[in-house]
């Protein structure tokens, strides 16, 4: 696996676009499917720090990602310096939640559980007053 670097874009989702395409660079060389699972996470982790880390509140607020790659393997860090936010215990509540009928389902947390079901590794951290979350994936199937 080849050195990772932590590159920052702007907290905002016209971000959205260069982030993909830096982790498309690394992911150059892995199946497209672990590619696509990478973005997909991605995308929706970048959409949850716009929009529940309060970064329409700052034009300086920004994100942090690094990406690694060899064969069949990819791995993300996403930084963020938000509000702590545990994703974890929302996606424990999501899937608590999981077993009532959608109709009685409160909304959110859903995406986060996608996140988690997208990555074959899912790790979060707070340090130095970033919230990190590490993912992993690997070759596999979609279903």
């Amino acid at each position: 696996m080849t050195a990772v670097s932590l590159y920052s874009f702007p907290a905002q989702m016209e971000s959205l676009d260069p982030v993909l395409a830096h982790v498309k660079s690394v992911a150059s060389g892995t199946p497209s499917a672990i590619a696509l699972r990478a973005e997909t996470a991605l995308e929706e982790l970048l959409t949850n720090s716009v929009v529940h880390g309060n970064a329409a509140q700052s034009e300086q607020a920004s994100i942090w990602i690094a990406a690694a790659a060899s064969g069949e393997f990819l791995k993300l860090r996403f930084e963020d310096a938000f509000a702590q936010f545990d994703p974890l215990a929302e996606i424990d509540m999501a899937l608590q939640r999981s077993v009532f009928p959608l109709e009685q389902r409160r909304i959110g947390g859903l995406g986060l559980l996608m996140v988690y079901r997208l990555a074959d590794e899912f790790r979060y951290t707070r340090a130095n007053g970033r919230n990190c979350i590490e993912l992993s994936f690997l070759g596999r199937s979609l279903n």
